[in-house]
């Protein structure tokens, strides 16, 4: 599933007006009344853009059969040293992304650990309010269910989610989300062998739609001093993803945009056995990735 986050941009919204008319002449009784419906069309300042939620990749990579690596956490020992407010704002996207990835392959040891680590992270940075009693406990009494787990880590980023978003924080919001996002990009690029995992490959691939998708969410927040930097990450793996596109179009290889019956748009290929990139397009972005990921979890001062 993805999570909508709510912007302040444009929606269309249809109200029914209902009118009661008469058609006849001098007598209105005689003459049958129509019911006529016209549609006003009020605009609000609304936009949605959809965010990926870590457990969302993660499901899938464990379903086409990549196997967990727990080497590629990032340590929970460097939580505390992140004192920075924007990077532990970023770390708590990494952490959380972490949590989702070592619910998702029924890793509870860890699961623990990593979710007692995102909640007292949210302290810092002023979300702890999402954390409400009922979750922990939830989280606590359910530890080796793994159905449940998974539905809780999704619960409590979600809860973040929907805390920053009511309480007008939408940079804090994007800083998270971005971190998170490039926290699974970054396990699937490092997990994923380029000549036998061909499903991992092409959802690597199809993340440039994400990618954009938090561009355009961060054109709001642009001029904040906050979300330069991870704006800036973003742009540098965008121009990477744009050479794969430049190949493809060289190479005439078919990839184009497809609907899929829920009205998604994804990449997709003309050829079923042909992976969306090259090895070398692959490499690209998972050097890029990796480039991002370690300055995001350094813990050297800047």
């Amino acid at each position: 599933m993805k999570k909508q986050i709510k912007l302040a941009v444009t929606l269309l919204m249809v109200t029914p007006l209902v009118l009661l008319t008469s058609c006849g002449g001098d007598d209105p009784i005689e003459e049958p009344m129509e019911e006529v419906v016209e549609e006003v069309v009020e605009e609000t300042n609304e936009e949605y853009y959809q965010i990926p939620s870590p457990d969302e990749m993660f499901g899938f990579i464990k379903e086409s059969g990549l196997k967990f690596n727990g080497e590629l956490l990032n340590d929970i020992q460097s939580s505390t040293s992140y004192t920075e407010p924007t990077k532990q704002a970023m770390n708590f996207g990494v952490y959380s992304a972490d949590l989702a990835y070592t619910a998702a392959y029924e890793e509870f040891n860890e699961t623990t650990k990593y979710f007692g680590t995102v909640q007292k992270m949210a302290e810092p940075i002023g979300i702890s309010a999402a954390f409400d009693k009922t979750l922990i406990e939830r989280a606590q009494s359910n530890l080796d269910n793994a159905d449940s787990l998974v539905a809780i880590t999704n619960t409590s980023y979600f809860s973040v989610v929907d805390y920053l978003d009511q309480n007008e924080q939408g940079d804090k919001l994007g800083i998270i989300a971005a971190s998170g996002w490039l926290e699974t990009v970054y396990i699937v690029a490092n997990t994923a062998n380029y000549d036998s995992d061909k499903l991992a490959v092409d959802r690597l691939a199809d993340q440039r739609l994400t990618l954009d998708n938090l561009l355009d969410y961060f054109t709001k927040y642009e001029d904040k001093e906050e979300t330069k930097e991870m704006m800036g990450w973003l742009r540098e793996l965008e121009v990477v993803f744009a050479q794969k596109e430049v190949a493809e179009e060289n190479s005439g290889s078919g990839i184009s945009l497809k609907k899929k019956d829920n009205g998604k748009m994804v990449l997709g290929s003309s050829s079923e056995d042909k992976t969306s990139i090259s090895k070398e397009q692959f490499n690209a972005i998972k050097d890029k990735v990796n480039e991002i990921r370690n300055k995001i979890i350094s813990t050297e001062e800047a």
